[in-house]
Order: structure tokens, then C-alpha cells, then sequence
């Protein structure tokens, strides 16, 4: 007969168990120093979109391959189940409780997700679809888009915050197209306090652009990794992962003035049937 852990031993186990993930995330961000390590996750991030970026870069550490991850339970909910002997891979989520003095406070544990691969559905090919009507709809978003024949320096969009416009070069592919519209609706809301310059925000414009881009399935330019990566030297760890955080928040935003597109796109269409 196996005998039941304490509490106590319980609890310990738990606390290893979180230790030895803050570590790994530690190890993850670390790793970031590195250009090519930069694009690895944000190519992550771009498929495993809903996630926040220290989960990512988690998950980058133990299975970087991995194309949709959910708990056991969400697919056991589908009936899916998971291959035998599968482990877990370990992220972190917020964990709330109550204070001695009553009030209401947050720490956060250890939850396991898993992919696919790991799942009787592994044999699904998980394949994102291409919008490449995306970059008409990006369009139609606020600050407005205007197509011209010439741009200033031979540049391909540029945002006018004396117009709230973005000027875009007529004739560019979709996938271009979406991508520097998308990093100048990036500059219109990074510059919009007017504390920062474009040339301040283009960095981080340029990678919530290639984060939101790859999410849609177009195929985005090599931006500059290097000059990310650099900038994170001398930087706090937590620091780091907020600038993540906060270039994803971008590129979140980005993606849901698509969406907004769409839902009135096919409210258009479903008024005129």
C-alpha cells in the first residue's frame, strides 16, 4: 500500500516543483541576449498567440516545437486524450488568496499544459489559414490608410501624426503590405503621449508587427533582432519579459482591429442577403 504524502511534504514538493520552473524562465530569458534566440521565440509567440510571454518562452525551453498547447482538461472536454507516459510541460499562472488582514492577494503556480503531438490527435495537421484579405482590412482601421504612388526615402508606410494617417506605397504584395501597416498602426499607439519619436519605437513596432503578421500567416521581413536583443544587456530579468509582454500587447491590439473588420465585414454582407 502506498503511503499518502503529508500536507507539509505535499506543499514542499510544490514549492521545489515552482522554484525549478522561475529558474528555467530565468535560464529562457537569459537566452534572449541572443538574436537568433529573440526570433525563435517570437516565432512562438506568433503561433501560440493568446499566451503570455514568460508561458512562451516556457514552453520554448521544454517542447520549442509545439503548434497548440491546452490543459488536460480542455481536451479531455474534446475527448482527446493524451499518449501514455506524456509529461506535462510547465508554465506558470496566477494564483489568488486571501490575505490574514482579508484583503485578496496573487502569487502564482504551476500549471502543465500539453501539445497536440502529445495527444491521440497528433496525427491533425494543425495548419493556421493565410487572410490575405488581412491587409485590405487593416486598412479600413483607425488611424486611416491612404495608398500613394511615392513615399519620402523610398519607404513603404509611413504614419503622419499630424493627420493621424498612414500613407502606404501602392502595389505592394500582401503580406508586405499587412506588415508595414501594421508596424506603423504599432508607431501610431507607441508615439501617441508624444514622449517617445518614431525613430524611439521602431524596434518594438517592428517586432509586434512580425508577431501579428506570422499570426495571420503572411510571411514577414527579417527585422532587426540584433538591435532588441541588445538593447535587453544590463537589463532586469522581470524587465525584459515586460517588454515582451508589452510588444505583444501591441500586436494583440493590432489583431483585434482586424477582427473588428471582419465582424463588420460579415455583418455587411449577412444586411445585404
Amino acid at each position: 500500500m502506498t503511503e499518502r504524502m503529508s500536507n507539509e511534504d505535499y506543499r514542499l514538493l510544490k514549492q521545489q516543483e515552482k522554484e525549478g520552473v522561475f529558474e528555467m524562465l530565468s535560464d529562457a530569458t537569459q537566452s534572449l541576449l541572443s538574436a537568433d534566440k529573440l526570433r525563435e521565440y517570437a516565432d512562438l509567440q506568433a503561433k501560440l498567440f493568446g499566451h503570455s510571454a514568460s508561458n512562451v518562452l516556457l514552453i520554448m525551453e521544454q517542447k520549442p516545437e509545439a503548434t497548440w498547447v491546452r490543459t488536460f482538461d480542455d481536451w479531455k472536454s474534446d475527448n482527446v486524450s493524451l499518449k501514455k507516459g506524456e509529461k506535462g510541460i510547465l508554465t506558470l499562472v496566477a494564483d489568488y488568496y486571501q490575505k490574514p488582514d482579508g484583503t485578496m492577494g496573487m502569487t502564482s503556480k504551476v500549471e502543465k499544459l500539453f501539445d497536440i503531438s502529445q495527444t491521440a490527435a497528433a496525427d491533425r495537421n494543425v495548419t493556421r489559414p493565410v487572410y490575405r484579405s488581412a491587409a485590405e482590412l487593416l486598412m479600413e482601421c483607425s488611424p486611416q490608410t491612404i495608398e500613394k504612388q511615392e513615399l519620402p526615402n523610398e519607404a513603404y508606410a509611413l504614419y503622419d501624426s499630424q493627420t493621424n494617417e498612414i500613407h502606404v506605397k501602392e502595389g505592394l504584395d500582401p503580406d508586405t503590405k499587412f506588415f508595414v501597416i501594421a508596424r506603423e498602426q504599432a508607431v501610431a499607439m507607441l508615439t501617441r503621449d508624444e514622449v517617445l519619436g518614431r525613430e524611439d519605437v521602431i524596434p518594438q513596432a517592428e517586432f509586434s508587427a512580425y508577431l501579428v503578421t506570422k499570426r495571420y500567416g503572411l510571411n514577414a521581413p527579417d527585422i532587426d533582432f540584433g538591435r532588441i536583443s541588445e538593447s535587453f544587456h544590463g537589463m532586469e530579468e522581470k524587465k525584459v519579459r515586460e517588454e515582451l509582454g508589452s510588444m505583444r500587447f501591441t500586436a494583440d491590439r493590432i489583431h483585434h482591429k482586424v477582427q473588428e473588420q471582419v465582424e463588420l465585414s460579415r455583418g455587411h454582407r449577412e444586411a445585404e442577403r
